[in-house]
């Protein structure tokens, strides 16, 4: 995949792997990247550090997860490149996880991806093209003990 002149959205990119993207994505030459993320101080400091873009959005929702691809469209003039980075790990367990938790952790760790493709991809068929990165893990494929919503996240996200 080449990077270079590409418009990059990242979320999840106030910390960690989301944050390490969005680096690597300016330092690779991307034209625009546009951080996101629900934590609103962080994802601008980040934007700041590559002179990109930050947007605040929790994309457990979808409404939020349409109006980051309005307003990276906005500021960038199309996307090339969605990274469906932003994950959690929930609540330590399985006995201790209530409904809501489950819940949290799947529309975070599953849906965001599921929301992101629907609604992008109708316009890089129109563009020609485009790539969808979604951020998984290998306790996706071998499980993780203690972190069950992870697992069974992460693997429905695979």
């Amino acid at each position: 995949m080449e990077i270079t002149d590409k418009r990059v959205v990242v979320t999840g990119a106030a910390s960690g792997i989301g944050k390490a993207l969005v680096h690597a994505f300016n330092n690779a030459g991307a034209s625009s990247v546009v951080a996101v993320d629900i934590n609103a101080e962080d994802v601008g400091k980040v934007a700041e550090e590559i002179d990109g873009r930050a947007i605040t959005a929790n994309v457990a929702r979808e409404a939020d997860i349409q109006r980051v691809i309005e307003e990276a469209n906005d500021y960038a003039g199309g996307i090339d490149i969605f990274c469906s980075n932003a994950g959690i790990a929930g609540v330590p367990g399985f006995i201790e996880m209530e409904t809501p938790d489950w819940q949290n952790i799947w529309e975070i760790n599953v849906m965001s991806h599921i929301f992101a493709a629907k609604h992008v991809i109708p316009q890089m068929l129109e563009q020609g093209g485009g790539y969808l990165v979604n951020t998984a893990s290998a306790a996706g494929l071998l499980t993780q003990l203690g972190a069950s919503g992870y697992a069974v996240s992460k693997a429905a996200a695979v």
